[in-house]
Protein backbone atom coordinates (compact mmCIF):
# COMPACT_ATOMS: atom_id res chain seq x y z
CA UNK A 1 0.00 0.00 0.00
CA UNK A 2 2.86 2.39 0.79
CA UNK A 3 4.27 2.10 -2.73
CA UNK A 4 0.95 2.16 -4.56
CA UNK A 5 1.08 5.91 -5.27
CA UNK A 6 4.88 6.26 -5.44
CA UNK A 7 6.28 7.75 -8.63
CA UNK A 8 9.13 5.30 -9.02
CA UNK A 9 12.23 5.76 -11.16
CA UNK A 10 11.45 7.26 -14.56
CA UNK A 11 14.77 8.34 -16.04
CA UNK A 12 16.00 4.94 -17.23
CA UNK A 13 16.61 3.64 -20.74
CA UNK A 14 16.22 -0.12 -20.27
CA UNK A 15 14.81 -2.54 -17.70
CA UNK A 16 17.48 -5.16 -16.99
CA UNK A 17 17.79 -8.46 -15.16
CA UNK A 18 21.00 -9.67 -13.51
CA UNK A 19 21.79 -13.39 -13.51
CA UNK A 20 24.75 -14.43 -11.39
CA UNK A 21 25.99 -16.48 -8.51
CA UNK A 22 26.75 -14.07 -5.69
CA UNK A 23 27.11 -10.36 -6.25
CA UNK A 24 28.04 -8.66 -3.01
CA UNK A 25 29.52 -5.51 -4.52
CA UNK A 26 26.84 -2.87 -5.20
CA UNK A 27 29.29 -1.07 -7.50
CA UNK A 28 28.29 -3.43 -10.34
CA UNK A 29 24.66 -2.33 -10.11
CA UNK A 30 25.70 1.30 -9.68
CA UNK A 31 27.72 1.25 -12.93
CA UNK A 32 24.79 -0.30 -14.83
CA UNK A 33 22.29 2.20 -13.44
CA UNK A 34 24.61 5.18 -14.01
CA UNK A 35 24.54 4.25 -17.71
CA UNK A 36 20.73 4.35 -17.81
CA UNK A 37 19.89 0.74 -17.07
CA UNK A 38 17.41 -0.07 -14.32
CA UNK A 39 17.97 -3.41 -12.60
CA UNK A 40 14.38 -4.53 -11.99
CA UNK A 41 14.97 -8.16 -10.98
CA UNK A 42 17.61 -10.84 -10.65
CA UNK A 43 18.29 -14.53 -10.44
CA UNK A 44 21.20 -14.85 -8.03
CA UNK A 45 22.20 -17.35 -5.40
CA UNK A 46 21.30 -14.95 -2.59
CA UNK A 47 18.74 -12.90 -4.45
CA UNK A 48 15.21 -13.11 -5.77
CA UNK A 49 15.49 -16.77 -6.82
CA UNK A 50 15.64 -18.09 -3.26
CA UNK A 51 13.05 -15.70 -1.83
CA UNK A 52 10.43 -15.84 -4.60
CA UNK A 53 8.54 -18.93 -3.45
CA UNK A 54 7.02 -19.27 -0.02
CA UNK A 55 7.30 -22.21 2.33
CA UNK A 56 3.98 -24.08 2.49
CA UNK A 57 2.72 -23.20 5.96
CA UNK A 58 -0.15 -25.68 5.73
CA UNK A 59 2.28 -28.57 6.22
CA UNK A 60 1.99 -29.59 9.87
CA UNK A 61 5.68 -30.23 10.57
CA UNK A 62 7.78 -27.06 9.94
CA UNK A 63 10.87 -29.15 9.24
CA UNK A 64 9.01 -31.12 6.54
CA UNK A 65 7.74 -27.84 5.07
CA UNK A 66 11.24 -26.37 4.92
CA UNK A 67 12.70 -29.56 3.44
CA UNK A 68 10.00 -29.69 0.75
CA UNK A 69 10.59 -26.04 -0.12
CA UNK A 70 14.35 -26.39 -0.17
CA UNK A 71 14.45 -29.58 -2.24
CA UNK A 72 11.38 -29.36 -4.49
CA UNK A 73 10.12 -25.81 -4.85
CA UNK A 74 13.08 -23.43 -4.79
CA UNK A 75 14.99 -23.29 -8.10
CA UNK A 76 18.26 -25.09 -7.40
CA UNK A 77 21.71 -23.58 -7.68
CA UNK A 78 23.65 -24.44 -10.87
CA UNK A 79 26.01 -26.52 -8.75
CA UNK A 80 23.17 -29.02 -8.34
CA UNK A 81 22.80 -31.78 -10.91
CA UNK A 82 19.70 -31.22 -13.03
CA UNK A 83 17.36 -28.29 -12.48
CA UNK A 84 18.44 -26.13 -15.42
CA UNK A 85 14.98 -26.26 -17.00
CA UNK A 86 13.42 -24.96 -13.78
CA UNK A 87 15.98 -22.15 -13.50
CA UNK A 88 15.51 -21.19 -17.14
CA UNK A 89 11.72 -21.15 -16.72
CA UNK A 90 12.06 -19.06 -13.55
CA UNK A 91 14.21 -16.52 -15.44
CA UNK A 92 11.85 -16.40 -18.41
CA UNK A 93 8.86 -15.94 -16.08
CA UNK A 94 10.68 -13.08 -14.33
CA UNK A 95 11.48 -11.50 -17.70
CA UNK A 96 7.78 -11.43 -18.55
CA UNK A 97 6.59 -10.32 -15.12
CA UNK A 98 9.10 -7.47 -14.80
CA UNK A 99 9.01 -6.48 -18.52
CA UNK A 100 12.77 -6.95 -18.89
CA UNK A 101 14.50 -5.49 -21.97
CA UNK A 102 17.80 -7.38 -21.56
CA UNK A 103 19.64 -9.84 -19.34
CA UNK A 104 23.16 -9.39 -17.99
CA UNK A 105 24.84 -12.61 -16.89
CA UNK A 106 27.86 -12.16 -14.63
CA UNK A 107 30.08 -15.19 -14.16
CA UNK A 108 32.77 -15.27 -11.51
CA UNK A 109 36.07 -16.05 -13.23
CA UNK A 110 36.98 -19.74 -13.04
CA UNK A 111 33.45 -20.83 -12.03
CA UNK A 112 32.87 -23.60 -14.55
CA UNK A 113 29.37 -24.38 -13.27
CA UNK A 114 28.17 -20.87 -14.06
CA UNK A 115 29.99 -20.94 -17.40
CA UNK A 116 27.84 -23.88 -18.45
CA UNK A 117 24.72 -22.38 -16.91
CA UNK A 118 25.06 -19.05 -18.72
CA UNK A 119 25.93 -20.77 -22.02
CA UNK A 120 22.73 -22.85 -21.90
CA UNK A 121 20.65 -19.92 -20.66
CA UNK A 122 21.94 -17.74 -23.48
CA UNK A 123 20.71 -20.35 -25.99
CA UNK A 124 17.25 -20.45 -24.35
CA UNK A 125 16.95 -16.66 -24.28
CA UNK A 126 18.09 -16.32 -27.90
CA UNK A 127 15.12 -18.51 -28.87
CA UNK A 128 12.90 -16.09 -26.93
CA UNK A 129 14.53 -13.12 -28.73
CA UNK A 130 15.88 -11.70 -25.45
CA UNK A 131 19.21 -9.81 -25.64
CA UNK A 132 21.87 -11.24 -23.33
CA UNK A 133 25.25 -9.90 -22.22
CA UNK A 134 27.45 -12.60 -20.71
CA UNK A 135 30.45 -11.24 -18.82
CA UNK A 136 33.19 -12.81 -16.75
CA UNK A 137 33.98 -10.86 -13.62
CA UNK A 138 36.65 -10.79 -10.96
CA UNK A 139 35.64 -11.02 -7.32
CA UNK A 140 37.01 -7.53 -6.71
CA UNK A 141 35.98 -4.83 -9.14
CA UNK A 142 39.13 -2.73 -8.71
CA UNK A 143 40.52 -2.84 -12.25
CA UNK A 144 37.41 -3.84 -14.19
CA UNK A 145 35.09 -0.83 -13.90
CA UNK A 146 36.10 0.52 -17.32
CA UNK A 147 35.51 -2.83 -19.01
CA UNK A 148 32.12 -3.22 -17.32
CA UNK A 149 31.08 0.29 -18.30
CA UNK A 150 32.15 -0.19 -21.94
CA UNK A 151 30.47 -3.60 -22.33
CA UNK A 152 27.20 -2.54 -20.65
CA UNK A 153 27.04 0.66 -22.68
CA UNK A 154 27.53 -1.28 -25.93
CA UNK A 155 24.93 -3.84 -24.81
CA UNK A 156 22.36 -1.13 -24.13
CA UNK A 157 23.08 0.47 -27.50
CA UNK A 158 22.42 -2.90 -29.16
CA UNK A 159 19.14 -3.23 -27.24
CA UNK A 160 18.17 0.27 -28.42
CA UNK A 161 18.60 -0.83 -32.02
CA UNK A 162 16.13 -3.69 -31.46
CA UNK A 163 13.29 -1.49 -30.24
Amino acid sequence: DELKDAEGIKDYKFRLMLVSSILDDPQYVRVIEDLGGLVVTDSMCFGTRIFWTDVDETIRDPLDALAKWYIQEKPACPRMFLGFEDRSKFIQDMIKEFRVDGVIGLRMVFCDLWAGELFMLEKDLEKANMPVLHMDREYLMAGTIGQLRTRVQAFMESIGGRR
